[in-house]
């Protein structure tokens, strides 16, 4: 998809300050745009004001690129830290504090929401009332149903409502983001990009019959993803979904395991890579085959009812040839869901595995493998929980 001309430069709110949010809104402000992220609290927007108002990165990534030369690397700490570099001049704001002045409640041009899949409604919500139809929400986050959630909940059938809601929805760019990041410390306005992959957007059609010219700050927005350094690209619907759906499957097979068993990625896949340990147990290489093989073909038969027209991309053996790639590719990354699970904080299963449950219940189609999945992490879930 061609973009021309400059952006507007127009304000970019980031609401979500996790390691996604942290590192896209780096590197935004390192574009050149102006960047206001949007905290939870007053408390913790002082906290970003007396920090220096700047996003740290570390580039973990760049430690496997084969010249080391170019590397910027602490050497007083014998060779290992990388030296972050610092995005500057970032302005931080309360979600509430939007809200202080109702006759002059601030407008929001456009707005990448970066939480957790399960924090997104209540994101938006606390929002709303500084979005319309000018303006562009960016939603970037793992597994499925969050657009469709905040169109249930806010701008419920449209079409019956178009003359209502006309100037009232704004227009969604829905994102997939596969580079690796880590926020270390919850007390620290720092993200490690520990890979680099790359991301996708796409314009979300519009529910509204006939649908409303896009605004300017949706072309304004897509110029900003596409020139980030992050394998961005901007791409039509029907091919990001697609990839949405295989990222899906993706998360549905190897975060639940990784959760469950503290394993890295690779180990979804047997055998390990070079370098890695090897199993002991014999069987475990047939039993993780055998797991792939079925959890698969289950994703599969319930694509081939709720998106028969892709039937032909998403067969048993092309999912299994992405979910095996991912697994390889991120080999010794711990996923997300363990990250979570570690950190004594809520799963995005709901989104992921639950979502292609309720999938599976609308179609007809039984879903015994993501049913358990989704089972045995919200009981990891209360586990942690009672355990904290």
């Amino acid at each position: 998809m061609a973009l021309e001309g400059r952006s507007t430069g127009s304000r970019i709110h980031v609401l979500g300050a996790g390691a996604v949010g942290l590192l896209f809104a780096a590197h935004l402000r390192k574009s050149g745009h102006p960047i206001t992220l949007l905290l939870r609290s007053q408390a913790s927007a002082e906290r970003f004001a007396r920090s220096g108002g700047r996003i740290s990165v570390v580039d973990d990534w760049a430690r496997s690129q084969p010249s080391r030369k170019l590397l910027r690397i602490d050497s007083s700490s014998g060779g290992n830290d990388m030296v972050p570099w610092l995005a500057e001049d970032i302005q931080a704001m309360s979600t509430a504090s939007l809200h202080n002045d109702k006759d002059q409640q601030s407008h929001i041009d456009k707005l990448v929401i970066t939480t957790k899949a399960h924090d997104a409604l209540q994101a938006y919500w606390s929002v709303r009332g500084s979005l319309n139809s000018k303006s562009t929400v960016v939603l970037l986050q793992n597994g499925m149903g969050t657009y469709e959630a905040i169109q249930r909940e806010f701008y419920p059938s449209p079409q019956q409502h178009q003359r209502e809601l006309i100037s009232e929805i704004p227009t969604f760019i829905i994102g997939t983001n596969a580079n690796g990041c880590l926020r270390v410390s919850e007390d620290e306005f720092t993200t490690h990009h520990t890979a680099k992959v790359s991301c996708q957007f796409a314009v979300r059609p519009s529910l509204l019959n006939p649908p409303p010219p896009l605004p300017p700050s949706t072309l304004d927005m897509l110029k900003a993803l596409s020139s980030l350094p992050l394998g961005a690209t901007i791409i039509n619907w029907s091919d990001l979904h697609l990839q949405l759906l295989l990222k899906l499957a993706a998360n549905a097979v190897i975060s639940p395991v990784t959760a469950l068993t503290g394993c890295r990625n690779g180990y979804i896949v047997p055998p390990p890579l070079n370098g890695t340990q090897q199993c002991a147990d014999a069987g475990y290489y047939d039993s993780m085959r055998s797991y792939l093989s079925s959890a698969c073909a289950e994703i599969a038969a319930v694509y081939a009812r709720a998106h028969p027209h892709l039937h032909c991309e998403l067969t048993t053996q092309a999912i299994e040839e992405y979910v095996s790639h991912i697994a390889y590719s991120s080999a010794r990354n711990r996923s997300s869901m363990l990250q979570d699970i570690d950190a004594g904080r809520q799963t995005e299963a709901e989104w992921i595995n639950g979502y292609l449950v309720r999938l599976g219940q609308q179609h007809g189609v039984p879903t015994p493998v993501n049913t358990l999945l989704y089972t045995l992490i919200k009981l990891k879930e209360a586990a942690r929980y009672h355990m904290s």
